[in-house]
């Protein structure tokens, strides 16, 4: 009989309510020791002094411009039939760099100062100049329609007998017509671009792994530790219940007074 009990107790095991609480602790240990760990490298990197370096910029000079022309979208109905009006009549815009009267790009030049925690580092990155090129247009169609639908008595020569049918039919209205500009770009010169970023030393990613560690260790310890104690709470409440159960008095079958002027049964 207790080899069966053991099997078939609904008590919470000790070792899963460890397990359990380990495991979210961990998880919330370990997410709150990634925060920490950020915050502290922020820390150490808002403590490094401040640096600053002054560069030359050197850019090119664009300009808004008209390139071509497109037709205008427009919806043409099913009925009566019209053509779809091809004529170009709306501007394609684009920033187009500017040019001297030898075709050579001008370029504006500009100083720039860069600041930052740590010890700034300077690289160069190669910039494209490109030129769009208006290529004329391209085209979309979509067919606005609607669907009607009726009702109507057909006669089914299987079951010999009218019957009630809905019929839908999709009437087509008219299309819409869209038309979109068709562009190139050409590279027509090259620059260099300044990028600066301040060394600090300090990693984020390590300072976040390593809290996240911690975090999941200690969590760990701390959820273990939480469940073993609401598993042991857990057992003493439920053997506080069953004590109490067993001490009640067992109810006691109430015998029937006999009415007032009842005859009293007469004892053999």
């Amino acid at each position: 009989m207790q080899i069966k009990s053991n099997l078939y107790s609904d008590k919470p095991k000790l070792g899963d309510s460890i397990l359990k609480g380990a495991t979210i602790g961990a998880g919330v240990g370990g997410a709150t020791g990634i925060i920490l760990g950020a915050i502290e490298a922020n820390k150490k990197v808002k403590a490094l002094p401040v640096e600053s370096v002054t560069l030359n910029i050197k850019e090119p000079v664009y300009e808004t411009k008209e390139i071509g022309k497109i037709p205008k979208n427009q919806y043409v109905p099913s009925w009566p039939w019209n053509s779809v009006n091809t004529t170009p009549t709306e501007p394609v815009y684009e920033k187009v760099p500017l040019k001297d009267k030898n075709g050579n790009v001008i370029y504006k030049e500009y100083q720039q100062t860069f600041q930052g925690h740590g010890k700034p580092l300077v690289n160069y990155e190669t910039k494209e100049v490109k030129e769009p090129i208006f290529n004329g247009y391209s085209q979309s169609i979509w067919e606005y329609s609607d669907t009607d639908c009726y009702t109507t008595k057909e006669y089914d020569y299987y079951d010999e007998e009218y019957k009630t049918v809905t019929r839908c039919y999709e009437d087509i209205d008219g299309y819409w017509v869209r038309f979109y500009p068709k562009i190139d770009y050409k590279v027509i010169d090259t620059y260099q671009k300044p990028v600066v970023k301040f060394e600090t030393g300090v990693s984020y990613a390590q300072h976040m792994i390593l809290g996240g560690l911690m975090g999941a260790a200690v969590g760990g310890v701390i959820g273990g530790v939480l469940g073993a104690v609401v598993n042991k709470l857990s057992q003493l409440e439920k053997q506080k219940k069953e004590n109490s159960m067993e001490g009640s008095p067992t109810p006691q079958e109430e015998v029937p007074t006999p009415k007032e002027g009842a005859p009293t049964p007469e004892k053999n």
